[in-house]
């Protein structure tokens, strides 16, 4: 490849791996169709094979500089630093079909933490349950909570490199653990003090079990909402995430966990039994 080729590859992409690998995200794709296509960067999603293409054995070449010119060159690999990462050039072949692939020279762990951002962004917010329902609570009444069961499941996600050697991937699973019910229980306006914390998503509330069984998963209000300010206590649910990675040599391990919340607002009554 001659060095003016070379130039324009690495100047164009020099742009494009800035756009598709954020220091924050490090996990977007870029990847053309058809002859002469650019793949730069990490993959996500189901890996490709590296060694195939629609059933033709591919062939790589690692790119180096010669100028047509003058008739020399380099027998150094063509490579360029992003982020701190080192790219190196290569060109897959299929058949009559090529790819200019820059190859990231990271690790399988490297690609673990990309995995680990990649499915940390794909945890939905918290969907709760509870009975009595947000709006119905009752002072000295325990008020149940629960995950939603179509919520409460492991989320996964794939990072990947085409290489010479073949598909290098890393699978990151993030896996609901502990729920958390935090809510303010006071006559005026506090912060959210109270909180009960649980292993699992917590059990359902059945109507044929009515006010008499207690759940781990509960917390009893011991104040109106009703002589709040806003006629509502402020409450916030929190799920722990536990996530593991794997990979395509079987390296793997435990990575830092992540904490899912959202908010809501729980209007709680007082009953007043009729005494004749």
């Amino acid at each position: 490849m001659t060095s003016r080729a070379i130039a324009a590859i690495i100047g164009s992409l020099s742009m494009l791996i800035h756009i598709a690998l954020p220091a924050s995200a490090g996990s977007e794709q870029w990847a053309g169709s058809g002859d002469g296509s650019i793949w730069a960067g990490v993959q996500t999603g189901t890996p490709d094979s590296a060694g195939t293409w629609n059933g033709v054995a591919c062939s790589w070449t690692v790119e180096t500089a010669y100028d047509s010119g003058i008739g020399s060159g380099s027998n150094a690999p063509i490579s360029m630093e992003i982020d701190g990462i080192e790219y190196v050039l290569y060109t897959r072949t299929c058949g009559t079909s090529w790819s200019s692939v820059w190859v990231p020279q990271i690790s399988e762990a490297q690609l673990g933490q990309q995995a680990s951002a990649l499915v940390r962004a794909s945890i939905p917010a918290p969907r709760l349950q509870m009975a009595p329902n947000a709006n119905s609570a009752v002072v000295l009444v325990s008020t149940w909570f629960w995950a939603d069961s179509t919520w409460w499941r492991p989320v996964s996600a794939t990072a990947w490199i085409p290489t010479p050697d073949g598909v290098i991937w890393a699978t990151a699973v993030a896996t609901p653990s502990t729920i958390t019910f935090a809510t303010e229980d006071s006559v005026v306006d506090s912060a959210i003090t109270e909180s009960v914390t649980c292993i699992g998503p917590g059990p359902d509330w059945n109507l044929g079990w009515g006010d008499d069984l207690d759940s781990p998963c509960s917390y009893e209000y011991e104040h109106a909402s009703t002589a709040h300010p806003s006629g509502r206590f402020d409450a916030r649910v929190s799920v722990a995430w536990t996530i593991e990675w794997t990979s395509s040599s079987g390296a793997g391990g435990s990575l830092p966990g992540w904490t899912s919340s959202s908010s809501l607002l729980v209007r709680v009554q007082e009953l007043h039994a009729l005494v004749r």
